[in-house]
């Protein structure tokens, strides 16, 4: 399992160090940053990937900051995925915490145990997430005229539009002709997922590339792939974006 990207909300240095240490002795965390208030937390966890966020009940002075609860609220609102500990001396606070939505709740002095099963719950949760992006990562489903069609994204080689349909082609030389879907819902779908609009009627699986090709005199760009005939179009706009992005990811591949 990949470390747990961590977050400490507490204005108290003292506090903080120690909860750190702590944390530190699972090897499960990966100290991404610390802030003082829950509106500073917020921010920071809007612009930086966070998978867990450990905050004392009031971070710090109530005059300029809320509570543990208000940012427990506020991530699984916007950031359902991140995982909110509340702690407190308290512990008639864990009915709050747990209306939050929190994933634990620990008393302060932090009794070993408690702390245990918190962070088993956090890696058990954090591990479903994992398998559960992954999964989305293998496939996409999709809607077809015939219902729902559940596709490898390494089978697919490219996206068409042509006309008012769009289509997937794969591998083998299938077309899925698909319902519903604007281009640049597709795009916006499959980009992240190693995907490029190379021109406005095709989106290519840069993984399935094997050669692009350029015309200077006809200026006619275009993308072929390995035991596929034929070759799809790439904007003269698009063409050097494009290169960079192969270059980019043969990089980090043979890196």
């Amino acid at each position: 399992m990949t470390e747990m990207k961590l977050l400490i909300v507490e204005s108290d240095e003292l506090t903080r160090n120690e909860l750190w240490n702590l944390l530190a002795l699972y090897r499960t965390f990966k100290l991404v940053g610390n802030v003082d208030t829950a509106e500073q937390a917020i921010d920071y966890v809007a612009t930086h990937e966070v998978d867990v966020v450990f905050t004392n009940r009031q971070p710090a002075d109530p005059r300029i900051t809320g509570d543990g609860s208000h940012l427990a609220t506020a991530l699984f609102q916007a950031h359902p995925d991140v995982q909110v500990v509340i702690y407190s001396t308290d512990k008639d606070y864990a009915l709050n915490a747990w209306h939050a939505g929190c994933t634990g709740f620990l008393t302060y002095p932090i009794d070993a145990l408690r702390l245990q099963m918190v962070v088993n719950r956090l890696t058990y949760v954090h591990e479903l997430q994992q398998i559960r992006d992954e999964s989305s990562e293998r496939s996409i489903m999709v809607k077809t005229r015939t219902g729902y069609h559940l596709t490898p994204l390494q089978d697919i080689l490219f996206v068409e539009h042509i006309g008012r349909s769009n289509k997937i082609v794969v591998e083998d030389g299938r077309e899925i002709e698909l319902m519903g879907y604007t281009m640049s819902a597709l795009e916006a779908m499959l980009e992240p997922r190693g995907f490029y609009r190379c021109h406005q009627s095709f989106i290519v699986n840069l993984s399935k590339v094997s050669a692009v090709h350029a015309d200077n005199e006809s200026k006619r760009y275009g993308v072929s792939f390995r035991d596929y005939e034929g070759e799809i179009l790439v904007s003269r706009e698009k063409y050097a974006d494009m290169v960079s992005r192969l270059r980019e990811k043969i990089a980090r591949i043979s890196g």
